[in-house]
């Protein structure tokens, strides 16, 4: 079994986690905490074989318990999760093994487990590497945004400028930054502009890495907002928001729980 340790002050966000861990056989979840001080003494008293950080916690935020555990002598494999990737790449800095972005995607939570197991499987091969180096390239592409790919030993860099959405008779080229927001219902996924809304052939969460070099949110597990166009944080309700946005019509976005704080610090609010 792989012992697992989950440290997040969300009760939510913990509750989602477990439950979609727990859909692995081989998982042990043996421990839960709810701010950075709980969750480096659990660790070292349970010594688990993985521990799921949040990177913003009280006390101690993911990053320096993962730091003070490095000092440690522990057999220890760290994945962070968080509600907004710009510090992912510390994460690798302190050997994390992978990330997780909230809300949880259960296939996405999967593939991490596989990289754990090719770590508990091989943990001194190449193998191991090469599984660091290509979760280390996804991240990259997420964190700036750009398409990378990798020929003859030398990274390629692109950046979308368009997006292609289809119209009521033809397919539309859109701006990145003219988009308020995107949103899914049901299973298709739409994008609102000031002037209509488009229907893209898209998932939700391939839109969020494309734009992720434009100054994009996701705010709620089913809307992604353009942050140029926010007016007004109001609260609404169980600790929840809605964004207002400044366009004519006064759009309002809604702001998950679990969201909340990142968003506050992203807005510098």
């Amino acid at each position: 079994m792989i012992s697992v340790v989950i440290a997040d002050d969300e009760s939510l966000a913990r509750d989602e986690l477990s439950y979609l861990l727990k859909q692995c056989s081989d998982v042990d979840i043996v421990g839960e905490a709810t701010e950075g001080a709980e969750a480096l003494a659990l660790i070292l008293a349970l010594k688990p074989d993985v521990a799921f950080l949040d990177i913003h916690m009280p006390n101690l935020d993911g990053l320096a318990v993962a730091r003070k555990l490095l000092e440690e002598d522990l057999n220890l494999m760290i994945v962070f999760a968080t509600a907004y990737d710009r510090h992912a790449i510390q994460a690798f800095e302190v050997s994390a093994i992978d990330y997780l972005l909230k809300p949880f995607d259960e296939e996405r939570v999967l593939k991490t487990m596989a990289r754990i197991r090719q770590r508990i499987k091989s943990p001194l091969t190449a193998a191991k590497g090469q599984v660091l180096n290509n979760a280390l390239l996804e991240l990259l592409s997420k964190v700036t945004g750009d398409s990378l790919s990798m020929s003859k030993g030398h990274t390629q860099v692109s950046k979308i400028s368009k997006l292609a959405v289809q119209s009521e008779e033809s397919v539309v080229l859109i701006d990145p930054q003219d988009i308020l927001y995107v949103y899914r219902e049901n299973r298709e996924v739409f994008i609102k502009t000031e002037e209509k809304v488009y229907l893209i052939k898209a998932t939700l969460q391939t839109l969020e890495e494309k734009l992720a070099s434009y100054p994009f949110f996701r705010p709620h597990r089913s809307y992604l907002v353009n942050l140029n166009f926010a007016r007004e944080l109001v609260p609404w309700f169980n600790g929840a928001y809605t964004l207002i946005l400044n366009d004519a019509k006064r759009s309002k976005v809604p702001v998950s729980r679990a969201y909340v704080k990142a968003l506050k610090d992203e807005l510098d609010i």
